[in-house]
């Protein structure tokens, strides 16, 4: 997981640190932002960042009885990463090959809930959002067009070869960021609907500025009790952005 945390800005790191915010967790906030707040003139203050963030991350995969028996006796007080990618998995119900690099699988998470969400939406719910978005009336047409010849199992990739790479991945996410708002409120991600515009100059024509995708049902039921996946699940969905930033790792 450091590996991906290294490629986060200073905006990725900004967003990771609110998230893990907590007055009753064993993680050291304070430490944290102290040295969020002097990465960007110290190398090893961004080193120090990413090993304390990975710790904190793991630390929210467990419980705290767990984490404290862990620490006690030497394990590191936290889950491996891969478990806590199988568990947000598992919540979504989205099956997700091991063997894989963790970044992998984190773009294949992300990828996995965008089609999901895109395939409980009838051609003509499709057609309507994205039109609302912007998407010229040619490209709304040739969309439909790919997706009743191929059926609606590649509707990511139809996008990408009509709209580009770009703006797909704009609106994917979007489409994340939206379901992470579900999550956490819609005032936790307004700075992450902005900094989607200003990263993909191309969206900015369809959206006109940070907005949230209408999510579909597919996700108001979905259940939060245990606290920590207020946590784990914003964290992997966002990780696997950042991932995809770069383009998808080779299987």
């Amino acid at each position: 997981m450091k590996a991906i945390l290294n490629k986060c800005t200073k905006k990725d790191f900004e967003f990771l640190s609110e998230t893990l915010d907590s007055y009753l967790s064993f993680t050291n906030d304070r430490r944290r932002k102290e040295l969020l707040a002097a990465s960007d003139d110290h190398v090893q203050s961004r080193e120090q960042l990413v090993e304390l963030m990975d710790k904190q991350i793991k630390y929210y995969g467990s419980s705290d009885i767990a984490y404290l028996k862990r620490a006690i006796f030497g394990d590191g007080g936290g889950v491996e990463f891969h478990e806590i990618v199988d568990d947000v998995c598992a919540k979504f119900k989205i099956k997700n090959k091991r063997g894989r690099s963790i970044e992998s699988r984190l773009e294949s998470l992300v990828n996995s809930i965008v089609d999901k969400e895109l395939l409980s939406k009838t051609p003509e719910e499709l057609s309507s959002t994205f039109k609302k978005m912007g998407v010229g009336d040619h490209d709304q047409e040739l969309i439909l067009e790919h997706i009743k010849k191929r059926g609606k199992v590649a509707v990511l990739s139809i996008l990408a070869e009509i709209l580009g790479p770009e703006v797909t991945l704009g609106i994917s996410e979007t489409i994340v960021v939206s379901l992470i708002a579900q999550i956490l409120g819609s005032q936790a991600v307004k700075k992450l609907l902005q900094e989607i515009i200003k990263r993909y100059p191309g969206i900015n024509a369809l959206l006109g500025g940070p907005v949230l995708w209408v999510l579909s049902g597919t996700w108001l039921a979905f259940d939060l009790q245990v606290p920590a996946y207020r946590k784990t699940i914003p964290i992997c969905l966002y990780l696997g952005i950042v991932a995809l930033r770069d383009g998808e790792e080779a299987a």
